[in-house]
Order: C-alpha cells, then structure tokens, then sequence
C-alpha cells in the first residue's frame, strides 16, 4: 500500500479537515501535505507513492508547525 493509498484510508474514519477550504480534506490536498514533507512516519518524511511498511510506531502530520501526532507508540 502506499503513502497515499493508506493516507486516503486513514481520511475517511479520522475526516482530516482541509488547510485550503473548509470542510474534509481532499485526496489530492492529502497528496500535497505528503509531496510537501507534512507526514512523517516513524519519523521518516514519506512521499505519495513510497510503500508504507507495517507497522507504524509513530505518524506525525505537519512536524514543522502546529504538530499532530496521530500515533506513537
């Protein structure tokens, strides 16, 4: 699975909300935030189309600014 695949899963039962407009974030906005270094994996920067290894210890979205840490084991 990769990057975007997992992130577009993880979306539709957490409903990340847009940094662009109102209301959910898009799949192309999600394929942004990780072009853009806003996801960090087990403290890695991943890109849209990198396989995901399971499983995570941790899941940082938007290290550089207001962090949230979606887990961290």
């Amino acid at each position: 699975m990769t990057a975007h695949e997992w992130l577009k899963s993880v979306n539709i039962c957490c409903a990340f909300m847009s940094r662009e407009r109102s209301g959910k974030a898009s799949n192309s906005e999600l394929w942004r935030w990780l072009s853009a270094g806003a996801v960090r994996v087990d403290g890695e920067r991943i890109e849209p189309d990198e396989e995901v290894m399971f499983p995570l210890t941790s899941v940082i979205l938007f290290p550089s600014g207001n962090r949230v840490t979606l887990y961290e084991a």
